[in-house]
Parts: C-alpha cells; structure tokens; sequence
C-alpha cells in the first residue's frame, strides 16, 4: 500500500496539497465521508489540534467539524489530548488510518453477507406449507376487521405455539379461540417492550390467563421488529395497525406463509425471549407490585435484572 509522502508543510501540516487530495479520496474509498476525510487531513500534523483550527482547514462551521472530530474518534482515526484547557485532537498515521478503515468494512461485510445468506436459505426453504388453492404466499391485509379475522382463523387452527411480539400501540383481548388452543396444549409465548408495564390493559390481560397452562410473557427493553407467527410457518408481520394512537380503520399487515422465514422470525424470538424477564419480575423490578398469579417460565436461563430506558417502536395487533 502506497500513499502520499509525508513532507513538512507550512506551520501544522504534514502533508503536500496533492497529497491532501489523494488521501482524501482513499478515505473517501474506504468508507469515510468528504468531510470527516478533510477533518482528518486537518489534524495530520506534529502536534495536536483544536477544534476550530481543524474546522479552518476543513473548511467547515465548527460545530460541523466537532461532530465529525467525534465520529472520527469512534473510528479510532484520531485520538483526543488532554490539558491545556481546550479540547484537542491528534490523527493517527495514514497507514493506520487506512488499515483499520478496510478491517471496519471487511467486517461489515462479513456480517452482511451472513445476514443475506441467511435470509436467502429461509427464503428458499419451501417445504411446508404450501398455500392452498386461491391462497398467495405473501398478502397484505389493509383492513383492521380483515386483519383481526385472519388472525383469529390462524390461531384457532394453531396446533403447536403462537409467538407475539408487541407494544402499548396494541390493546390485548381476552380471545375465546386462544383459551381454546391453550386448553388443547397450544402454547402462546408474548413479548411486551418495557413501557407495556405502565400499560393497564397489558397488565390485566397477563393477569387474566396467568393460570393458563401454556401462557408465558415476558418482556424486554425494547422491541424492533412486530409479528405474531403461528406454528413456525404462518406470519403476520405487522406494519400499521389501529390502535390507540392510530386513528381511523387503516392497517397494513403481511400475512405470509413461508416455512422458511417462519423458522428465521422463530430463532429470533428465541433470541429476544433469553434476554427477556418473566412479566412479574419486571413489574417487581420497576417498583410496581408483582401480578397476582403471573408465573416464570420454568424454561431457559434466569433472565436479566433490568437496565436502560423506557423505548417501544412500531405498532402491532392483537392475538386473533
């Protein structure tokens, strides 16, 4: 690996205004943005800098070059000094700089690929089941009657396990069809973000089939991504769905019907339930009573104690 020579040049530089350039392109290649790539230029030198003077040679307000300084500093590209009363910053060598620049991208690579392969295997796993005659794998359900009605179909149909992940957004039911399949071994997991605990219809709810052979919640700090998937197989991935903050009847879910993608939503299900805690647990462990009648699961590792903020994101639906 060639890059420009490093020649004295003027007070604070280290660099030629060719080589500037040049380096400034390799950077740009491997992954920085224009204006970290001059930030950085801007700090090669003998000594350290301060933050208006690299905004000075950047050619950038300094409030924009603080924040891509800071950025370049979570590359480790540069380093801050301490002393003298103002902050300053110090660039690594170019050589350095590109080499940690191209292990940051094969690495993002890695794990793009290994995220495609994997969704592309799913995906290709066609063996069960096959939509039935006039059935699409992939529909979308616009309608909030038409989505809590195909939803209700399929757990009543349920004969192994219905997984939910949810949020406030979603207002739960006491559902005849899921007493139902609870009472013929059907097993019904259900993840809640942490501001479900201030959430009375979730608490009453979980309270109201604690007893339930089967019945088991748990809940996280967060959720990301919403979907209720039945049987491995029968996915509802919900995008916008009426409730307490969404006015009018608009919903748009994906009712899928793919082995393969269901064994992809159910690992990772598996995933966000071992880092979950028992509903009770986390209602004991945010200061509010325990639920009368909530149960741990007598399965997996003991769950975490709490830590982070209170989050939720997207919109989900009620079991059907």
């Amino acid at each position: 690996m060639r890059l420009a020579p490093v020649v004295p040049y003027g007070k604070d530089r280290s660099l030629t205004q060719s080589g500037d350039s040049d380096l400034i392109d390799r950077l740009v290649r491997h992954g920085l943005g224009q204006g970290e790539a001059r930030c950085y230029v801007g700090m090669l030198g003998q000594r350290a800098f301060k933050v208006s003077e690299v905004a000075i040679e950047a050619g950038l307000p300094r409030s924009r070059a603080y924040e891509l300084i800071r950025s370049l500093v979570r590359f480790g590209l540069c380093t801050e000094v301490a002393g003298g009363g103002y902050a300053r910053f110090r660039a690594v060598p170019p050589n350095e700089a590109i080499g940690r620049l191209e292990a940051s991208r094969a690495e993002q690579s890695r794990r793009r690929d290994l995220a495609l392969t994997g969704l592309q295997q799913a995906l290709a796993e066609r063996s069960r089941p096959s939509p039935e005659s006039g059935q699409e794998p992939v529909e979308m359900l616009r309608r909030r009657e038409q989505l809590l009605t195909e939803m209700a179909k399929e757990v009543c149909q349920a004969t192994e396990e219905v997984l939910t992940i949810v949020n406030t957004s979603w207002d739960p039911a006491d559902c005849r069809g899921m007493r139902d399949r609870l009472r013929a071994g059907v097993r019904f997991r259900t993840i809640f973000d942490r501001s479900s605990l201030d959430h009375e219809p979730h608490r009453e709810w979980v309270a109201s089939l604690a007893g339930e052979p089967g019945f088991e919640v748990r809940v996280v700090d967060r959720v990301e991504t919403l979907y209720l998937l039945v049987d491995r197989s029968v996915i509802f991935l919900n995008l916008v769905v009426p409730g307490s903050d969404t006015p009018g009847e608009h919903a748009e879910s994906l009712l899928m019907r793919h082995a393969g993608l269901g064994q992809t939503l159910h690992d990772a299900f598996e995933r966000l339930w071992r880092n979950g805690v028992p509903f009770d647990q986390a209602q004991g462990a945010d200061g509010a009573p325990a639920l009368l009648g909530a149960r741990a699961s007598a399965r997996g590792p003991t769950p975490r104690r709490w830590g982070g903020p209170h989050a939720s994101n997207g919109r989900s639906a009620a079991h059907g």
